[in-house]
């Protein structure tokens, strides 16, 4: 994973964005249903050889009804993935810092929740999309962070700011991937653990060369 899976723009703070209402009715069904049914069918074709026409087939609706609420399969992917992605940052953000591995590990486990369109996204579906507008959610949490964190500190970024976000971003989608792959014998704790320390104290100690002092 590379810092370019996060554009170099400057990201909204995750606190200004609208909670989103959940869906209900019949539309809200039917775009769970469609959903759920492109969740699936690209998990077994790959997102290339998915049609509209098995779209619909498989969530039992209407062409009709596919248009209305998505027209093409790339919006409708990018639902799934936006959808996903804002349930992890709410996770995220309201979570306590304070637990063990902080909030990361929340992130880990709602990830596990969601394994199936977690895999869509690190296996780079969809040209990549959704690998990218999952990042960019997570950068913008971050964003929030590291500006909170250096005004409660009062302090001036040592290196670019988006540059830092953008590695950051990337480092974390990359570590829920793995965290996945693992499989369900890895702890989320641990692992969040892990991936703050290799943050806070770098490469060189992640490999044991450098020292932390205390």
């Amino acid at each position: 994973m590379n810092a370019d899976a996060v554009p170099s723009a400057d990201w909204e703070s995750a606190g200004t964005r609208a909670a989103r209402h959940p869906e209900d009715g019949r539309a809200g069904r039917t775009k769970t249903a469609l959903r759920e049914a492109m969740v699936a069918l690209v998990l077994e074709q790959g997102y290339d050889a998915v049609s509209v026409e098995a779209v619909v087939e498989r969530a039992a609706v209407t062409r009709a009804a596919f248009a209305a609420h998505f027209g093409t399969k790339e919006r409708l992917l990018n639902a799934v993935v936006d959808e996903f992605a804002e349930t992890v940052a709410i996770a995220f953000e309201d979570a306590d810092v304070e637990i063990e591995g902080g909030r990361l590990s929340v992130l880990l486990e709602q990830a596990r929740r969601s394994h199936d369109v977690l895999a869509i996204i690190v296996r780079g579906e969809g040209d990549g999309e959704p690998l990218r507008r999952f990042a960019r959610r997570i950068a913008e949490v971050l964003a929030e962070d590291f500006d909170d964190e250096m005004l409660e500190a009062g302090t001036t970024p040592r290196a670019d700011r988006h540059l830092a976000i953008s590695m950051w971003a990337a480092g974390l989608t990359a570590a829920v991937g793995w965290f996945i792959d693992a499989g369900e014998g890895a702890d989320p704790a641990k692992v969040a653990g892990e991936v703050n320390a290799i943050a806070e104290h770098g490469w060189a100690w992640a490999a044991g060369r450098g020292t932390v002092s205390t």
